[in-house]
């Protein structure tokens, strides 16, 4: 093992014996800076949820689309983007070994045209924002494989029929939930997994028609723990309708006094081998990793459907044998974004359908290019080694983009919803910060206590504003109908402040040195406790109790 300081923070990280054999493997040196700083500067590349109105640069249309104005790149349509009658090979260039890769690639990326927004084989998605293989779905940000999903931030997978979620993973019908699996009419719920009916559950499987209830396993019928009749469960529901504000506080103070008695487990997730971090299932020696659907031998991995082989993958769905990569779903990539199905690819972004390229910016259905160059197979396996050591003596080979090439600033990125930090912080971290994000305010026409209509036909001319931040919002007619459906109340918060809410109910991204809180055995003298150690993501002050494994499975009910 060994202990280096990371150059953003000069917090001191470790690297491992298998580490080194995966960069060995890579071909690329240890890392420089720590996990999080790493994880840190790869989501500086991403905005999810921050949207501008601007004009095409190709048509002089108005689109909606992830990029300021400002940006010195052109921006078109998604349509634009997609269309056949252009290619960026047109722009590919020569490599210059008496300058630095990074500001030969800068140039080349604020030429080649960029879509407004990563929407991939979907149809129908309006102001959605990294969408794959989506359909029917409004205002989702990270979907993949869903439909007729709304208001959803990061990753809503292989889900449809659902509003207002985060991390939802094959489930239907359910409003308000978090980290939930393979669920469905689930309302209000977290860290559940094949539950379904209830409302207000937190830590439980496979429970069918419970309320208020906290680690429960293969349950029915139960209102804040205890058994009811099916008759009682009922009434219960009927002398506490949801429409009523006053319902669902009820049942959350209930339920969060719950969660200070039942044992906690050091980590949600199910069906794993000597894993670590927090989310992950159906996965083996998987380590530091957060929200990981299934995967083998991986490590740093956040929120990543199929982890294998890979290091340092973020919001992706299936990688392999990759490193430092951003929604790419591809083999054998070393810092790539949005790669998706390539192979032997580095230094690329916005390439679809490629192989062997080095230093690509939106090519499609190519091979063996360089700065979007085109070179025979032979050019090709001759030039990218000696780029390769170029690199190496500038101190960039193995590196992701450094945030000067990413177009956003802290408060525009994904990472400030996981790191969020006020803006005094972030610029003296050294982060941009940007001051006027536009944000529509004072049209309200209507408000919330002034109806008691699901109806679209009623509301579709009503604006509303933010009980906490004044931002107006709208209702759709889709929304409307899941409202309906469960005698929901209308929000009274917009899609920004109730997706900060979610995002702020999550546990964070790292990880701590704890021990186990469960007191085995009463002696004379007292309790002793288990004191097995683990790595968690509750930090210590936290309120919870906090179990190993196996003390949590003996004791869950």
């Amino acid at each position: 093992m060994e202990n280096k300081i990371c150059k953003q923070c000069s917090n001191q990280f470790s690297i491992e014996p298998d580490d080194f054999s995966f960069y060995e493997k890579m071909q690329v040196p240890p890392p420089t800076l720590c996990p999080i700083c790493r994880q840190k500067r790869r989501m500086f590349i991403r905005n999810f949820t921050t949207l501008y109105k601007r004009t095409s640069s190709k048509s002089g249309k108005p689109i909606i689309g992830m990029y300021h104005a400002d940006q010195p790149f052109p921006v078109w349509s998604t349509e634009e983007w997609y269309a056949d009658d252009w290619d960026a090979i047109e722009y590919g260039r020569d490599y210059d070994f008496s300058r630095p890769f990074f500001d030969q690639y800068h140039e080349l990326l604020n030429e080649v045209p960029h879509a407004s927004l990563m929407v991939t084989n979907s149809s129908d998605c309006g102001y959605c924002n990294v969408s794959h293989r989506s359909s029917h779905c409004y205002f989702a940000f990270g979907v993949v494989d869903s439909e007729y999903c709304d208001y959803g931030g990061h990753a809503i997978w292989n889900s449809r029929e659902s509003s207002d979620c985060a991390y939802l993973y094959k489930s239907e019908y359910c409003y308000e939930c978090i980290d939930v699996l393979e669920s469905n009419n689930l309302l209000y719920s977290e860290e559940c997994e094949a539950c379904a009916e209830s409302i207000g559950l937190f830590d439980c499987r496979g429970c069918v028609n419970c309320i208020g209830c906290v680690g429960l396993r293969n349950k029915s019928y139960h209102i804040f723990n205890q058994p009811v009749s099916k008759e009682e469960y009922q009434q219960f529901k009927i002398d506490h309708p949801l429409r009523d504000s006053a319902t669902l506080a009820y049942i959350q103070e209930e339920q969060s006094k719950l969660k200070l008695t039942v044992p906690t487990p050091h980590m949600f997730g199910s069906h794993n081998t000597d894993v670590s971090g927090n989310h992950i299932y159906n996965a083996k020696n998987i380590a530091w990793s957060f929200d990981i659907k299934s995967g083998e031998n991986g490590k740093f991995g956040f929120t990543v459907r199929s982890l294998v082989e890979s290091y340092d993958s973020i919001f992706t769905t299936n990688v392999e044998h990759c490193y430092e990569t951003v929604f790419s779903q591809s083999y054998k990539l070393i810092a790539c974004h949005m790669a998706q199905d390539c192979t032997e690819t580095s230094y690329s972004q916005f390439c679809l359908n490629s192989n062997n390229l080095f230093g690509c910016v939106g090519l499609r259905k190519k091979d063996y290019c360089i700065l979007n160059k085109q070179y025979t197979k032979e050019e090709y396996e001759a030039l990218v080694p000696k780029i390769i050591e170029h690199m190496r003596s500038t101190g960039e080979w193995g590196e992701f983009f450094p945030i000067e090439l990413a177009p956003f600033t802290y408060n525009e990125s994904t990472v400030n919803e996981y790191y969020p930090l006020a803006r005094e912080e972030a610029c003296a971290e050294g982060y941009p910060w940007k001051d006027d994000i536009p944000a529509m305010r004072g049209q309200e026409n209507f408000t919330i206590d002034q109806t008691d209509t699901y109806e679209f036909e009623f509301l579709k001319d009503k604006i509303f504003a933010c009980e906490s931040c004044e931002r107006n919002y709208r209702f759709i007619d889709h929304e409307l109908s899941l409202y309906k459906r469960f005698g929901l109340p209308l929000p009274r918060n917009c899609f920004f402040c109730r997706h900060a809410r979610r995002m702020q109910k999550r546990l964070p991204r790292t990880l701590y040195e704890r021990t186990c809180m469960c007191e085995q055995h009463t002696h004379a003298h007292g309790n002793e406790h288990c004191q097995t150690a683990f790595m968690t993501a509750f930090s210590p002050d936290r309120p919870e109790h906090v179990y190993c494994e196996k003390c949590y499975q003996a004791e869950i009910v």
